[in-house]
């Protein structure tokens, strides 16, 4: 189920700034060059071909953005949004490559000494025009790539910031030429080398990112605790988000308990788009919905069954298990052990057609009998075993859960010995890891001392003294 698809809000008006672009690109390279060949200057001759890059680049970004901006189709079932992001990776190749040529041209012109340049006054106005002309450029396109989300402007406008300061270079170039320092022509070639690379650097990395569909950061994170709000989702369980042309796409999967009826089920998708759509506006949102057993559910609902059962004493061990049939449940059911089976089974079917009814889904229940252990009365005879007991504590503290076994306690009952060891283990242990160290000192002691009927270990959080 997904929500509508966002593209572009004004594909015209983007294209319409991309061709812009281009006309202007196209007078600035033509003034830059020939001011640059009249004055030898080699800052203002890398500023005319960093502009006639841009007019590759415009062009470039006009074509991405007319690419972008077509509908889906059957082989670019997502859009074609990532044009626009090939086209910022391009400007940065191009960029890269620039700021290279202009390095190893000044580091040159530095290392020979020969920088003549004639600062004319007309070199002066090429360069404040080209400023005037890059900073209204950088405003509008930056202003446009934002309200349209359209990474290609977005890139296009960068460059032109770094126009805007590279030709802020030039000109303090020319002015120390002016004054008598022709050497600052080659180091404001190399600075804006440096600046170039460094923008080149920025811009790609968010190309690449985009590209390798790389998610925002904390995007995921949000758009899961937002999908969690929503009444009747149970749980989150996979949140993916990527950008296509500057618009995200998220695919979320959720559970939702399998007894809610097909329709609420819809309901709560739709819900989950919305909420999401209206956090990440012009979002694509596909939602997954897969069944919750709610097993805790389930397990509570057998128990009150099991409890109005007046011959079974216990019921545990509840297992759920889905199947295209239904819901199987197994679970473990105490009668009196002197009962005779075929009247434990009898009771066990009634208990097992009672659940079946009562518990929307269920196909299936399958009993495990066992026998209720009656109490019984024994005499503390530990004096008696003291071998027994320190074997049983020395085992104990050999377990790596046991911090300490501070109490071992032996009763004699008509059934034989019955063990209770008291011992401390570390708080944050689980109690999964506490029982499997009970299980190892049960079956050791069984193991070494066969005729011990029964084996109860406490376990209890250690202490600080």
């Amino acid at each position: 189920m997904a929500a509508e698809r966002g593209t572009t809000s004004n594909p015209d008006r983007v294209r319409k700034a991309a061709f812009t672009s281009v006309v202007v690109t196209i007078a600035m390279v033509a003034a830059k060059a020939v001011t640059a060949l009249a004055t030898g200057s080699l800052a203002l001759l890398s500023e005319a071909a960093n502009s006639a890059l841009d007019l590759g680049t415009t062009v470039l970004t006009f074509i991405a953005v007319r690419i972008a901006s077509r509908p889906p189709d059957a082989d670019h079932p997502y859009g074609h949004g990532k044009a626009e992001n090939l086209s910022a990776l391009g400007q940065t190749l191009v960029l890269v490559g620039l700021a290279m040529y202009i390095a190893v041209h000044a580091i040159i012109r530095l290392q020979t000494g020969r920088t003549s340049v004639d600062a004319a006054w007309y070199a002066f106005v090429v360069v404040l025009m080209s400023m005037v002309v890059d900073g209204s450029r950088s405003t509008m396109l930056r202003r446009i790539a934002r309200e349209e989300r359209s990474p290609a402007l977005e890139a296009d406008a960068a460059n032109f910031r770094a126009d805007l300061l590279t030709s802020t270079t030039v000109l303090l170039g020319l002015l120390l030429v002016r004054a008598g320092y022709p050497s600052f022509d080659a180091i404001a070639s190399l600075l804006i080398a440096a600046y170039v690379a460094w923008m080149s650097i920025r811009l790609g990395r968010a190309s690449i990112d985009t590209l390798m569909d790389r998610a925002p950061a904390g995007s995921t994170a949000r758009i899961e605790q937002i999908a969690a709000s929503v009444h009747g989702v149970e749980e989150v369980r996979r949140v993916r988000v990527r950008y296509v042309g500057g618009e995200p796409q998220t695919d979320v999967t959720i559970a939702i308990s399998r007894r809610v009826p097909l329709e609420r089920a819809h309901d709560v998708t739709e819900q989950v788009e919305r909420v999401i759509a209206e956090e990440e506006p012009g979002a694509d949102v596909v939602v997954h919905v897969e069944p919750l057993a709610d097993e805790k559910l389930v397990t509570q609902q057998v128990e009150a069954v099991a409890l109005r059962q007046p011959v079974v004493a216990e019921v545990h061990n509840i297992g759920v298990t889905s199947h295209p049939e239904g819901d199987h449940i197994t679970l473990h059911a105490k009668f009196p052990g002197t009962m005779e089976l075929e009247k434990a089974h009898s009771l066990a079917e009634h208990l097992e057609r009672e659940i079946m009814q009562e518990i929307p889904g269920v196909t299936r229940v399958d009993t495990h009998l066992e026998p209720l252990v009656e109490g019984t009365v024994g005499q503390d005879v530990t004096q008696r075993h003291m071998l027994l007991a320190q074997w049983t504590k020395a085992l104990a503290e050999r377990q790596p859960e046991v911090r300490d076994c501070h109490e071992v306690l032996i009763t004699e009952t008509d059934g034989g010995l019955a063990i209770v060891m008291h011992c401390e283990a570390e708080p944050h242990l689980s109690v999964t890891s506490v029982h499997d160290a009970s299980t190892r000192i049960e079956a050791a002691t069984h193991a070494r001392w066969p005729d011990i009927e029964r084996v109860t270990v406490h376990f209890e959080p250690f202490q600080e003294v």
